[in-house]
Order: structure tokens, then C-alpha cells, then sequence
């Protein structure tokens, strides 16, 4: 979808033109006796039977019958003015991206004047709202394809600094949808060695540094959590490292994303109604992909490294099994308490291999985790934990921005005790499961960085939406693009 700014009256565009309005715009139009314009008096003899109130998430599309050259006006209802915020305009943008599709419009038009919110930052909820509310993935449909909007025209007062915050913003969505892409993608097709070949045009096309491990490297190594996740998958394992330079000789910022590419649970096999969408166990993966793409083609002045354990855990002759040990890269052994927490295992060994190679001022990893951050939170927000105090805090603020938010679940140490294994160094399922099973996987992670800042976020309920909402489709949502990118402006 391209975004066009422009100054032009509205009366004068021949695209349909969506307004938003709050009740209490309608209602001051309503008494506005006279010096109406022709689109307000048209949209007042309509809505005088109380049809339309400007309450939020309300949609009037009106019929102009030739008295202005826009064919409809789509009004739109944004609710009380004291309660309008950024994410009440991204929503309703959404809507009426929404609508426009399934009026079969290609284009159409938008004003963006909201009272009391800064214009640049509406201007970033409106596009947000129109680019991701335009997403449907309907690579496999072979009927009833609905065409996404082409076109919209963002009505302005002045042009100025418009088309920087359009493309900025732009530049965010168009990663998102790419990581949605590959969280809807199948799991037969989004296989670890896709994950490396999408790595490599990522780094290709945006002059990133690239190192990929494969799985004679990782044995001599020693990333043995890593390749015993791996073991049962006729796909092998992958450690991928993409470097972005920014900023000269700044510390980088670290983002690992958990690369499960499908996860049956291993010999502890998921049961139905969990095990179907189990291919956005990639999820974390995607977002360390869409984060560095996005932040190269903004030329963020920052420094990140982002790495990707990629493996598929699923039921084979050399799956590995419940009650074994493994020696980690760290040099910690570990057994294995349960194969279906296995995204730890293959984040423990990129951890330990980030803080002693690549040596980063930071770490913050991605990953859907455990289900039991649904329990805590549902699909609206994220679990974050670790170290890093001040990388919680600002991302807290980050989250409060964009709308994707997180919260933060403590590490006490009671919790770092339930992780000891009686035969080993730590256990990968922790003796008080199911209990707090979400701060325990935390807890284990841990244990895989020594010194560095780290912060962990649990994006298990975010990634994946059970139904659409707004902006957010059903399946993928992209989740983790926006924040990790406004967390990276800010800090």
C-alpha cells in the first residue's frame, strides 16, 4: 500500500474519503447553524436522525449523489474526545481499511486532523493503523481473494516533514508484515535451512554481516542443547549471526529470537488443539529478522546483533528423550526434564554463545516461551524478565508507545532454585511445574548469562492471535517489530 500526502480539499478528490469524528465534533456539527462547508452539510442532513454519534468504532458510509466529486464519504467514530489516544486512531484507521476492502476500493482518502494529539504522532497511528489493518495472508486461498487497498491519500494541512514520518513508518510496517508472513507461512516451507536462506537476502540486500553454524560447526563447539533439539528433524539445526553496524564503535545491543520452526513437543507431544499452530514457534526468529531489516533501511545509529538458534523440534528415530543429560555450550549439563521445553534449551546455548563471542553491551531475546503466558496475560501482553533494569524500563515505555505491550514478572531466587536437576547441573523443566512455569524458564535462561545486561521477553500469547482485533490479523501478528524498533530510537 502506498501513502500519498496531500494538501487538496476534500471536495475536490475523486476517491471516497474517509472523516473521522469525535461525539463531540458530531455534536458541534449538528448545532453549527451556519458557514457549513459542502462536505458538513452534507454529512449534517444525513446523521440528523442520530444514525451516527461519533462513538468509537462507529461506520457511516454516505452516498453524496453528485453534490461534491467524492462519490462517499466514510464517516468514522472515534468515541469521546477525553478518551482519544493513539491506539483509538489506529484502530479506527484499521476499520476503515477494513471497510474500503470490502467496498472493493483500491483508493481512498483519509483525513488526520485529531484534536489534542500531536500531529506527527498521529500521523505515525494513522499509518500504522492502514498498513497493518491491511494485511491478510491469503498465500493458499484460491477463491474469494480479497484485494488489498492500493492507495491512500493522507489529507494534511502542510506537507513539510509528512512524507519522513509516512516513510519512516512505512519502512516499521512493511517489516511487520514480513515477519507475519513468516510466522503464517507452512512449517514444511519455513523450514530452519529457510530461515538461514532468508537470512542471507536480509543481509544481502541491506549489507549486513552474516555467520551461519551448521551443524558440524555446532558439534565442534560443543552447542549440544542446540543439535539435541534438532535430533528427531530430518532438517538440521542452524545458529545464524546478522550484523548491523550503525553507529562506528558503539557496544551493540544483542537480539536473540527462539527459531522452533515446528514443535510437536518432542516425545512429550503436544495434544491437540496446542500442536496446530505450532509453526509460529518461530516467532522470535522472525522478529530479530524484521527488527535488523527495519532498522537498516531506517540507518538507526545503533549497533545490533541479532542471532537466530534455529531448530525443529518434532518425533524421529534420534529424537532426544526425556530424563537424558546434555553438556552445554556453557559447560553446564543439563537434563532433560521434558522435550517440549525445549526453545530454553536452544536459547540457553545462543546466550552462552552471545555474552563470550560477540561480547554485546546488551541482550534482549524474543521467544514464544510457555503457554503459561497466556495464563498470566492472554494475547494483549508480554512477560518480560531478567537483569537489565533500565533495558525493563524503557521497554515498558516502548510498549506503552506502540501498543504492544509488556510487563515485568520477577526472578526471585526461590525460582532459581526450582531449576537444579538431582543429576545434573540444571533441569529444563523446573521441580515446581507447572506452577509460575513462565518466571522458571526464565529463571533457567539465566543461568546461560553470566555478566551481561539481559532482559528476557515471553511473547507466547503477543505472537499469535486466536481471533482478528482491529490491526492485528488472526495468526501472526508481527509482534515485537515495533517495540524492539521504538525501544532502539529512545535508548
Amino acid at each position: 500500500m502506498y501513502l500519498l500526502p496531500s494538501t487538496e480539499r476534500p471536495e475536490k478528490l475523486d476517491v471516497s474519503i474517509v472523516i473521522p469524528y469525535t461525539e463531540e465534533q458530531i455534536k458541534n456539527l449538528l448545532s453549527k447553524k451556519k458557514d457549513k462547508t459542502s462536505v458538513e452539510d452534507i454529512i449534517a442532513s444525513v446523521i440528523s436522525d442520530g444514525d451516527f454519534k461519533g462513538e468509537k468504532d462507529q461506520l457511516l458510509v454516505v452516498h453524496t449523489h453528485g453534490r461534491i466529486k467524492p462519490k462517499h464519504l466514510v464517516l468514522l467514530g472515534i468515541g469521546k474526545q477525553e478518551e482519544l489516544t493513539l491506539e483509538v486512531v489506529r484502530k479506527g484507521c484499521a476499520l476503515a481499511v477494513q471497510k474500503a476492502k470490502a467496498m472493493k476500493w483500491e483508493r481512498f482518502a483519509i483525513i488526520t486532523h485529531f484534536e489534542k494529539i500531536k500531529e506527527q504522532e498521529a500521523l505515525h497511528a494513522v499509518a500504522e493503523g492502514l498498513l497493518l489493518g491491511n494485511y491478510k495472508f491469503s498465500k493458499y486461498k484460491t477463491e474469494d481473494k480479497t484485494k488489498a487497498v492500493r492507495e491512500v491519500i493522507i489529507l494534511v494541512k502542510k506537507i513539510d516533514y509528512v512524507k519522513d514520518i509516512l516513510a519512516e513508518t512505512q519502512i516499521i510496517c512493511e517489516a511487520t508484515n514480513f515477519v507475519r508472513d513468516m510466522q503464517n507461512e507452512n512449517a514444511y516451507v519455513m523450514t530452519t535451512l529457510m530461515i538461514e536462506k532468508i537470512a542471507r537476502d536480509v543481509a544481502k540486500e541491506h549489507k549486513l554481516k552474516i555467520t551461519v553454524l551448521d551443524e558440524k560447526q555446532l558439534k565442534k563447539i560443543g552447542m549440544n542443547l542446540l543439535l539435541a533439539v534438532g535430533k528427531g528433524s530430518r532438517t538440521p539445526p542452524r545458529l545464524i549471526i546478522l550484523e548491523y553496524k550503525g553507529a562506528g564503535t558503539e557496544e551493540a545491543t544483542a537480539i536473540i529470537g527462539k527459531g522452533i520452526t515446528f514443535d510437536s513437543g518432542g516425545l512429550n507431544l503436544k495434544p491437540t488443539t496446542k500442536i496446530e499452530t505450532m509453526r509460529s514457534d518461530m516467532s522470535g526468529a522472525a522478529v530479530v529478522l524484521g527488527t535488523l531489516q527495519a532498522a537498516a533501511q531506517l540507518k538507526l545509529r545503533k549497533n545490533l546483533i541479532g542471532v537466530i538458534p534455529t531448530a525443529e523440534n518434532i518425533i524421529g528415530s534420534g529424537a532426544y528423550k526425556p530424563g537424558d543429560v546434555y553438556m552445554s555450550y556453557a559447560g553446564k549439563s543439563v537434563e532433560i526434564g521434558n522435550t517440549d521445553a525445549e526453545g530454553r534449551l536452544i536459547l540457553a546455548d545462543a546466550l552462552a554463545y552471545t555474552e563470550k563471542n560477540l561480547k554485546p553491551a546488551r541482550i534482549i531475546d524474543f521467544a514464544t516461551l510457555t503457554g503459561a503466558i497466556l495464563i498470566t496475560f492472554g494475547e494483549y501482553v508480554a512477560g518480560i524478565m531478567g537483569t537489565d533494569k533500565e533495558t525493563a524500563k524503557k521497554m515498558y515505555d516502548a510498549g506503552l508507545k506502540t501498543y504492544e505491550r509488556v510487563w515485568e514478572l520477577p526472578l526471585y531466587e526461590e525460582y532459581m532454585e526450582e531449576v537444579k536437576s538431582d543429576i545434573a547441573d540444571l533441569n529444563n523443566i523446573g521441580t515446581g511445574y507447572p506452577n509460575a512455569s513462565s518466571i522458571s524458564a526464565a529463571a533457567f535462561l539465566s543461568k546461560f548469562v553470566q555478566k551481561t545486561p539481559w532482559m528476557h521477553i515471553d511473547i507466547a500469547g503477543t505472537a499469535w492471535y486466536s481471533k482478528s482485533r482491529y490491526y492485528m490479523p488472526k495468526g501472526g501478528t508481527g509482534y515485537g517489530v515495533r517495540l524492539m524498533i521504538e525501544y532502539l530510537k529512545n535508548s
